[in-house]
């Protein structure tokens, strides 16, 4: 495991990213990262991102793309992310009409392949960021989404483990990494705090064990180990408290 590995997901701070993405990817080095995961670009050329990449030697491990975007265009996709020199092509959720239809079961995993190997043709690795539906009992299948995301070809579909929201689904994060050591190549890092509202604070503050967690990442052999919170309450604070505990916590 290396400091290099760690990175922030943009999506923590939308807020910023909306009107400065140039000047957030700024921020985000400072606060202490070596890479980011994009969430959308900010209206912002790839080729200007990636410009301003370079300048502040920060990687792109990749990025989150809608659902609808790889359906209608995942070419486009692949260029966006190789412009940017990023590895990893991720789909972050599926639509919600999706998420409780057992046919998805059936037809998700045929759907993420076809991604995936586009992806890998073009030079890049492809992951599914799991949230809490993922876990929920599909209809009367007997199965969950994330068990049919397990049926995927493990040649070309990746796993990003929010272990978040596997906790907040009542999952054991850490189990997961260890069960399926061989499919989960990034990690998306906040910590939970029971009762608190909204209950995803800095990496840290609440009760996941974190060096259990990072270990255990580091047994899988894990690629990118990503900060993300859904709700910040500061984004740049929160940020920066999860970047000094990890620096703190890292093994190498």
């Amino acid at each position: 495991m290396d400091k290099s590995q760690f990175g922030v997901q943009l999506y923590t701070l939308r807020s910023i990213t909306a009107t400065d993405m140039l000047g957030t990817l700024g921020r985000a080095a400072e606060a202490g990262y070596g890479a980011v995961e994009f969430a959308g670009f900010g209206g912002v050329p790839v080729s200007t991102l990636r410009a301003r990449l370079d300048e502040l030697n920060l990687r792109a491990a990749g990025a989150h793309v809608q659902y609808t975007e790889f359906d209608s265009d995942v070419k486009r996709v692949c260029e966006d992310v190789l412009t940017l020199g990023g590895e990893y092509a991720i789909v972050p959720a599926i639509p919600r009409d999706m998420r409780t239809d057992p046919s998805t079961a059936r037809e998700l995993p045929a759907r993420l392949e076809q991604w995936a190997k586009a992806c890998h043709n073009a030079g890049l690795r492809f992951a599914y960021h799991n949230h809490d539906f993922e876990f929920a009992p599909l209809g009367n299948t007997g199965g969950t989404i994330f068990d049919a995301l397990l049926t995927t070809d493990p040649s070309v579909v990746d796993l990003e483990l929010d272990v978040f929201w596997a906790a907040y689904a009542g999952r054991d994060p850490l189990a997961l990494i260890r069960e399926h050591r061989d499919r989960i190549r990034l990690l998306h890092l906040k910590d939970i705090a029971p009762g608190q509202t909204p209950p995803d604070v800095p990496v840290g503050r609440g009760t996941l064990d974190w060096d259990a967690i990072l270990d255990a990442g580091g047994g899988a052999g894990v690629r990118w180990y990503i900060v993300e919170q859904d709700n910040p309450r500061d984004p740049l604070d929160d940020i920066t408290q999860s970047a000094r505990y990890l620096q703190r916590h890292i093994r190498t």
